[in-house]
């Protein structure tokens, strides 16, 4: 199937502010909200109809940085809520007391040092190793650890833009700062060695875990990008010896096994974007153009293999699920990474809500009408609606929300926490910073 160029497509005349409060958004529904159901999901021969959905809002082109999950016309929006909403101003008040008290501790990036024969260790860390069967055994404190200082280091981002408060910019530029130190020592290029891995791979860090790291330690860059204090030494170590060197080496391992991308299995598109972030967050269309296109793609024809491929409306079954497998949490995991592809298009002049006659909002019907207590297509019990919102990554459905307002997502926003920052997993902050129950 030839995909469809992207385009501006079809808007609304009215632009939902992804900041307004739940209750707010509910009264100022200014046109009537199309319904996703089961029809529209179907035809009669059980192929899927492709009639595009209504998307809110206009994609727009943002100035500088940040650019990628949030631009500044995103965080005046917050900071103009923040005013005006006691229960977002609560939960603000909250996050910044995480804040403060994370500044006020070390910084906690595993100590590395360089051994006699010039190779890298971590003390206090195992390496992997293989056992009898010749199955190796990894020990995940390490990719842990470096997952939770990439989670700070957006946390402490998002801090920064809604408070304007340097201190927690300054603490997020020391953790990259250290973080560029243990990945490559301040060595041109983090060079991998003989068996084809960087400092990390060894102790348990594969291509996954790297664009689990670089959704989170990419985008918490581009959030403190204009931090006043940083000098131009600074910026090449977090850029040139932490985010760019990672994200070519993932890019590496994604051209040379293009097959496994094709796949359209779980970890596929975690890896796509932790290059295509790095990419935008660096201005730089070799690293994010592969990414999203695939090699030798392009915007409006992308190849097989890159992240508008995973848009493609072969990609998705009849009853909504995307890819290999339907189960729940490989659903959640897919329309996450599909929705921050598609936001930070939003601020590229790319709608990827519409692209492809929508197919993304596809996706948001399989969790919510397919119940994991039947095979067949029906409505969630009211337990079942509870124990969906506490999946990480379900607050997609907000996003979803505000472009395509539809009311059968509201179920599961109700009943879900919202943080402002991120979660151990989930990649997406809240857009209703409702006080957490």
């Amino acid at each position: 199937m030839n995909p469809v160029p992207l385009t501006a497509g079809r808007y609304s005349n009215y632009l939902l502010a992804g900041s307004l409060c739940l209750a707010a958004t509910l009264t100022v529904a200014a046109e009537p909200v199309r319904s996703f159901t089961t029809e529209t999901v179907h035809q009669v021969a059980g192929e899927p109809r492709l009639k595009c959905p209504e998307v809110y809002g206009k994609p727009r082109k943002s100035q500088g940085h940040p650019c990628t999950l949030w631009d500044r016309e995103d965080i005046e929006q917050y900071q103009e809520l923040l005013k005006v909403n006691s229960d977002a101003k609560v939960y603000f008040d909250t996050f910044k007391k995480w804040g403060d008290q994370r500044i006020q501790q070390p910084l906690g990036v595993p100590t590395h040092l360089q051994e006699a024969d010039g190779g890298w260790a971590f003390p206090g860390y195992k390496r992997g190793c293989k056992d009898s069967q010749g199955k190796w055994i990894w020990e995940w404190k390490f990719n842990g650890n470096l997952q939770t200082r990439a989670k700070d280091v957006i946390n402490l981002g998002f801090l920064y833009a809604l408070s304007g408060d340097e201190k927690f910019a300054e603490f997020a530029k020391r953790i990259l700062l250290e973080l560029g130190d243990a990945y490559d020592g301040r060595q041109p290029g983090a060079s991998p060695n003989a068996s084809g891995q960087d400092h990390f791979e060894p102790y348990g860090f594969d291509g996954a875990d790297s664009g689990l790291f670089l959704a989170k330690a990419a985008v918490g860059y581009d959030l403190i990008y204009n931090l006043p204090s940083i000098t131009k030494l600074e910026r090449e170590q977090m850029e040139n010896h932490l985010v760019r060197p990672m994200a070519e080496h993932l890019k590496c391992a994604i051209l040379k096994h293009t097959q496994t991308y094709r796949s359209r299995s779980k970890w596929g598109p975690i890896e796509l974007y932790g290059v295509f972030i790095s990419g935008m967050a660096l201005n730089d269309p070799g690293l994010s153009q592969i990414a999203l296109c695939g090699q030798g793609g392009t915007q409006t024809t992308p190849e097989e293999g890159g992240l508008l491929d995973c848009f493609n409306p072969t990609c998705v079954s009849g009853d909504g699920h995307w890819g290999k497998s339907p189960a729940l949490e490989d659903q959640v995991s897919a329309m996450d990474v599909m929705v921050k592809v598609a936001e930070v298009m939003w601020h590229h002049e790319t709608d990827l809500y519409g692209y492809q006659n929508g197919v993304l909002k596809r996706l948001f019907y399989f969790p919510i009408h397919v119940s994991p207590s039947s095979t067949t297509t029906s409505s969630l019990s009211d337990s079942e609606y509870t124990k969906l919102a506490k999946m990480p990554g379900i607050n997609v459905y907000e996003y979803a929300f505000r472009r395509y307002r539809d009311e059968h997502y509201l179920p599961v926003i109700k009943r879900m926490a919202k943080p402002i920052g991120i979660e151990s997993q989930s990649l997406l902050p809240s857009l209703l910073f409702a006080d957490r129950k």
